[in-house]
C-alpha cells in the first residue's frame, strides 16, 4: 500500500473550476467519480490536507471538509498518524 499522490499530482487529476460553489462538495464528488470510474485507485494514500490545499490554491479548511465528507461517504479512510487512503464504501452505503 505505499502507493502515493502528492498535492501536484492529485491537483491535476482534479481539474475543477475555481468558481465552482460550494468548492468543497465539488472536490469532494471529483475525487469520488475518480475512485469510482478507476482513475484514482483504491488503497493509494491521498496528500495531507495541507499539501493538497497548497497545490489547489484553497484553504485547508475547504480540503477538510472535503475529506471529512468523502471519509462519511465511505470513499477514504485515515488513521491517526498514517493519512488518509481512498476506499470503496461497502455496497449499502453507497451514496
Amino acid at each position: 500500500m505505499d502507493r502515493y499522490l502528492s498535492g501536484v499530482q492529485l491537483a491535476r487529476l482534479l481539474a475543477i473550476d475555481p468558481g465552482a460553489k460550494p468548492y468543497y462538495r465539488t472536490l469532494a464528488a471529483t475525487v469520488r467519480s475518480l475512485i469510482l470510474d478507476g482513475r484514482l485507485p483504491v488503497r493509494v494514500r491521498v496528500p495531507a490536507e495541507r499539501h493538497l490545499a497548497e497545490a489547489l490554491g484553497v484553504s485547508r479548511t475547504t480540503v477538510t471538509s472535503a475529506y471529512d465528507r468523502l471519509r462519511e461517504q465511505g470513499y477514504l479512510e485515515s488513521r491517526q498518524g498514517a493519512g488518509s487512503w481512498t476506499a470503496l464504501p461497502d455496497a449499502g452505503s453507497l451514496g
